[in-house]
């Protein structure tokens, strides 16, 4: 084999191991920790080499390559280009090497000056460098040392890296912030001296400061993750509005799930019917009770990636999902987020994402979790942005005009799930089976759910719910338990997403293409959710879901335990009718 045949057989070779890579990146950052084990396994040794050129010392290189492996499968959600997997982890393995070499390197106690901390001169902490909260403390007690202590050389050294580092960081500021922030961390003013020197109020620079530590550390991030520390590129500085269908369904239904879908689909020129949607996604028969209290929580806890996926793909669409639960925040929802994996609130991990769909007229899926009052949070559609102005436009429940997000809230939601539709499948599924398959498919769904409950459990083992017709006894025991405080907030919100499903399974089965016998017991069950509707929309105006400091009286707790007790038997009745129903299409099958 000549060398130009050699050289063919390489590039091949190599195009295959990149989509390869490629391919297995993409499932890593959905959260698939066999495809990241996969990827580690193939690239450890180049990794390990990496490592011990910066370090030559082979001990040292594997600590280092550990260090950088852990950082890398808590932040693979963070990785942005996919086809970048390899300089993303070289990245990664440099800063850990250049960390372990400021700490010391090879030589633990005979530390080179460079490495020398700041204990051994000062008595205190040695620095963090990936931490920024360390690097500012120190760059304070720096610049407020006398002027002999400046003589050390050790200490000069030190200095300077510091500096280095933190004047990097600082090109993410604009030029008011920066001012204000080296007034403060490098000039040592009181912030009432930085007001008078700007013309502002003591209130504004506290301000102005917190949005500098804000920029700083997404800005830190970024360099500790091998992005650039500036913002740029070609897709930056532009602004794209999506032009969202008329959706009138979006100002009452509140199973937001299923509705944004609609409002998706409808976007890019498919509607669809919302009873239709919520009949045959199944979340027109659900229903889900935490066993801690009446909270809220139990609507939204379910596989929301598997799910997503099977209801687009059903209706003949493919769909990315970009999500992720930051590593420093209080994550909302952990029962329904516990499988996502751990990112970081940087912009880059979610711009692009966005602006890809934005750039084809299609809007984002996005978990908003600064929904407005009374909402805690809810699905809602990203359909624009601009970055001039850093700040994307979103849906909002309560808000027909719409609202804007900036670019640090998106990133700093902790909780961050994103979807965008690529196309229609190869084979559209929901065209193989027709409508009355599609409507027994959620027949059974319905009779499963009630009688089973749901098949989504979380793994944090505090965390508990209790689905299906069960969870009517479990809301019943909250209401008669006198040593059991409900939560009021939660019953209304439980009240009134509940009475709507309801509503919609009536309308739903109503509407399916059955015939016969097993059409007229479809048709009682539909009558059945329909009162059973009724009985959870007089719970719902009873305690509406607003917000409130007060309490259920006993009296109330009563009255809403026997409208809860006559919803259970009208649903009871409505799942034995399609049991009925069932016996008799599988009957007629069978023969």
């Amino acid at each position: 084999m000549d060398r130009l045949e050699l050289g063919v057989t390489s590039a091949i070779r190599e195009d295959q191991e990149n989509k390869r890579d490629k391919e297995l990146a993409e499932r890593a950052k959905m959260g698939d920790t066999e495809a990241f084990g996969e990827l580690i396994q193939t690239h450890r040794d180049r990794a390990k080499r990496w490592a011990e050129r910066m370090t030559q010392d082979s001990h040292m290189a594997d600590d280092i390559v550990q260090d950088a492996l852990v950082r890398a499968f808590l932040h693979v959600g963070t990785l942005a280009d996919t086809s970048r997997f390899l300089p993303w982890l070289h990245r990664i393995v440099q800063n850990q090497a250049n960390m372990r070499l400021r700490r010391g390197g090879p030589y633990k106690r005979e530390q080179p000056i460079g490495g020398w901390q700041e204990n051994e001169y000062g008595g205190v902490d040695p620095i963090q460098w990936d931490n920024l909260d360390s690097l500012l403390r120190h760059l304070t007690r720096m610049s407020a040392m006398s002027a002999a202590q400046k003589t050390d050389p050790a200490e000069q050294l030190l200095r300077k890296e510091l500096f280095e580092t933190i004047h990097v960081l600082l090109r993410a500021l604009n030029r008011r912030e920066r001012g204000i922030f080296e007034s403060y961390f490098f000039r040592q003013l009181s912030p009432d001296e930085i007001a008078q020197m700007y013309h502002t109020t003591t209130g504004s620079v506290h301000t102005y400061l917190h949005r500098a530590r804000r920029k700083l550390r997404q800005a830190h991030v970024r360099v500790m993750l091998g992005l650039p520390p500036e913002k740029g590129g070609e897709d930056m500085n532009q602004a794209r509005i999506v032009k969202l269908a008329e959706w009138p369904q979006t100002s009452s239904t509140l199973t937001t799930f299923v509705d944004r879908i609609g409002h998706m689909l409808a976007s890019i020129g498919d509607q669809r019917n919302t009873q239709d949607l919520m009949g045959e996604s199944g979340f027109a028969f659900r229903m889900k009770i935490s066993n801690k209290t009446t909270f809220a929580d139990g609507i939204y806890i379910f596989d929301w990636r598997q799910t997503l996926k099977t209801i687009v793909e059903d209706l003949g669409y493919e769909i990315s999902i970009l999500c992720g639960q930051l590593s420093e925040k209080p994550v909302p929802l952990l029962a329904a987020s516990e499988r996502f994996p751990v990112v970081l609130p940087i912009e880059e991990a979610i711009l692009p994402f966005i602006r890809r769909y934005i750039n084809m007229g299609k809007p984002v899926l996005y978990f908003d979790t600064v929904a407005s009052s009374p909402h805690v949070h809810e699905w809602s559609l990203i359909y624009g942005y601009d970055d001039a102005k850093r700040e994307v436009y979103v849906t909002d429940l309560m808000l027909p005009e719409g609202k804007t997000l900036n670019y640090d809230d998106l990133a700093e939601n902790p909780l961050r799930f994103l979807a965008g539709i690529d196309g229609k499948t190869a084979e559209s599924v929901s065209g193989k089976r027709s409508a009355e398959d599609r409507a027994i498919e959620a027949i059974q769904f319905a009779i499963h759910y009630g009688r089973k409950g749901c098949n989504y459990w979380p793994m944090t083992d505090y965390l508990s719910y209790t689905s299906g017709l069960m969870a009517y006894d479990r809301w019943i025991h909250y209401m008669t338990d006198s040593g059991i405080l409900p939560n009021r907030y939660g019953m209304g919100q439980l009240a009134a997403v509940y009475s709507e499903t309801r509503k919609h399974a009536a309308l739903y089965l109503k509407s399916v293409p059955l015939k016969g016998e097993a059409m007229r017991l479809v048709l009682l069950a539909s009558e059945a959710y329909v009162q059973a509707s009724e009985e959870l929309q007089r719970l719902s105006t009873l305690v509406p879901f607003i917000r409130s400091s007060s309490l259920l009286t006993t009296e109330v707790r009563t009255e809403c335990a026997s409208l809860l007790q006559q919803a259970k038997v009208f649903e009871a009745a409505a799942i034995g009718y399609l049991e009925n129903a069932m016996s008799l299409i599988l009957g007629r099958e069978e023969r």
